[in-house]
């Protein structure tokens, strides 16, 4: 019985030093598979010092629905301090009528200056939103005229950055982009590879 006490302990000891050594794999969520294919583009278009943020998954379950599988195409832009990717429902178009969104990255202060000026339009019905502990952002849902979708825009400042999440839909889907958004401030950024 002694022998087998004896055994026991030393087979424990052994698992649980094994397990010591053994380093645990965190896991990492990469962007939304749409974004995929831009990565290697937005590391050689970003800025040095500046980062891209995206998030893991888009609820395309919340958009209008381009089609029976509701594909959408992206595009990468890059003008004047500002890195986006926007989102429309039709290859090659580029028209209003065709976005469904856009997700952006800014170092100019002039970004976060029209965003708040929007902000503070009468039908921008906007309010402040918790993004993450220390992070806090502004959720508009821009009703102005018009019977069409709406535009929904979550925006805020992060390591000296503006980033902004915007989806068009004609529920409102605040919670969704609200995900969307805590995903982006979440998410380990991509880096620039200057």
């Amino acid at each position: 019985m002694k022998r087998r006490s004896i055994f026991s302990l030393m087979v424990s000891w052994g698992i649980l030093g094994v397990g010591g050594f053994i380093k645990p794999q965190s896991a990492m969520a990469e962007p939304a598979p749409i974004f995929r294919p831009f990565i290697r583009d937005i590391q050689t278009q970003l800025p040095r010092n500046m980062v891209m943020r995206l998030p893991a998954s888009i609820p395309y379950r919340s958009l209008p629905p381009a089609n029976s599988n509701n594909t959408l195409y992206s595009y990468l832009s890059s003008r004047g301090g500002e890195l986006s990717i926007q989102l429309y429902y039709r290859p090659g178009c580029r028209a209003n009528a065709c976005f469904a969104g856009e997700f952006s990255a800014s170092n100019s202060d002039t970004r976060m200056a029209e965003l708040e000026k929007q902000a503070k339009w009468p039908c921008a019905n906007a309010v402040s939103v918790n993004i993450k502990s220390g992070i806090q952002g502004v959720y508009t849902n821009i009703r102005c005229g018009g019977s069409g979708d709406g535009s929904q825009t979550i925006f805020w400042k992060q390591n000296g950055l503006t980033f902004s999440a915007q989806l068009r839909a004609a529920a409102n889907i605040k919670q969704e982009l609200l995900d969307v958004a805590t995903s982006m401030a979440n998410e380990p950024p991509i880096q620039s590879a200057k």
